[in-house]
């Protein structure tokens, strides 16, 4: 597994970030078990995981907690906290009182097993919702950190409905976090724009979400998200081939599967210090490994995945 420095943290981690939401939260939203969830975890620690992200949304901290259990000390812990109050929308302004906080990263640690979180992140900021997170609920974050139950603390973004990636770029200007989650794929890479050289240049640790989604996975759905970016003008109508525009990935060699080349993108992007993965399988799990160890996409193939989708912001990867 190859491991990197998560920016200012100064964690050693693995590259690969075993996600524990998504499509698949460990096998739990599709019929698996809590044993297998948790044989699973074990199972990314035992091939060179040692970096694990969830949230109480998600509903498996407490198979994290199980997984991780008598091996605490050599994993990287990343879970999170909501900004909005419990029931309510997402996007609303009902926001959590700052207590909340500390209520949330209580049963957290409960939950995971732990004394003490490597990294907590408000969940999905919306850019409506930065400005009340920055000044009202990062002060008991900071409390809580300085009381030794967060190590560092972080934001992810809600992509998708937040497509110029406002809200992640208040976040590096603000210079409080130390960890931003952000959106990125190879037919939305608009977060290299936007974000990635200020992130750097703060020495921010940059978790990659989004890599992989429904519509990337398969060669039809692609295609006609392809097809709908150009109709948009999103897509230059002569920057591929309207009958298999992404065939290149997988010709001479450069990628067995549209899945491995997702991962070498994101993986090799400057800026990006990790990628999620998450899975209810374990050859799933292995095959997502091994691409995410991959080496970077050649060069020709990079340029021409940025004539094409080098101006998209609107695709988040997600069947429709």
């Amino acid at each position: 597994m190859d491991t990197t420095i998560l920016g200012r943290t100064g964690l050693k981690v693995s590259v690969a970030v075993l996600g524990a939401g998504g499509n698949s939260r460990l096998g739990l939203r599709r019929g698996g078990s809590k044993a297998e969830a948790i044989d699973l975890v074990r199972a990314a620690l035992d091939r060179g995981v040692n970096f694990i992200d969830t949230a109480p949304a998600y509903g498996t901290e407490d198979v994290v907690g199980a997984g991780i259990e008598g091996r605490r000390d050599s994993v990287i812990l990343a879970t999170k906290a909501r900004c909005t109050v419990q029931g309510s929308s997402y996007e609303g302004s009902e926001f959590v009182a700052p207590g909340d906080m500390r209520r949330s990263v209580e049963a957290s640690l409960k939950a995971l097993r732990t004394d003490h979180i490597d990294i907590l992140q408000l969940h999905g900021v919306r850019p409506h919702q930065y400005e009340f997170c920055r000044g009202e609920l990062l002060p008991e974050l900071q409390r809580l950190r300085d009381e030794g139950k967060l190590r560092f603390l972080g934001v992810t973004e809600a992509f998708g409905v937040d497509p110029e990636h406002r809200m992640a770029q208040s976040a590096v200007a603000d210079g409080v976090w130390d960890v931003l989650m952000l959106g990125c794929n190879f037919v939305n890479p608009s977060v290299a724009r936007f974000v990635l050289p200020q992130a750097t240049e703060k020495n921010l640790g940059v978790m990659a979400m989004y890599a992989v989604r429904g519509a990337l996975a398969r060669k039809e759905t692609l295609n006609g998200l392809v097809a709908k970016l150009v109709a948009q003008g999103e897509v230059p109508a002569d920057a591929l081939d309207p009958e298999d525009p992404l065939g290149f990935l997988l010709e001479n060699g450069v990628a067995g599967s549209l899945t491995e080349a997702a991962y070498r993108f994101c993986r090799h992007m400057p800026g990006i210090s990790v990628v999620m993965t998450g899975t209810g399988s374990l050859a799933h799990l292995e095959e997502n490994i091994a691409a995410i160890n991959g080496t970077s996409l050649p060069a020709g193939v990079l340029d021409r995945l940025s004539a094409a989708f080098g101006k998209v912001t609107s695709a988040t990867g997600d069947l429709e």
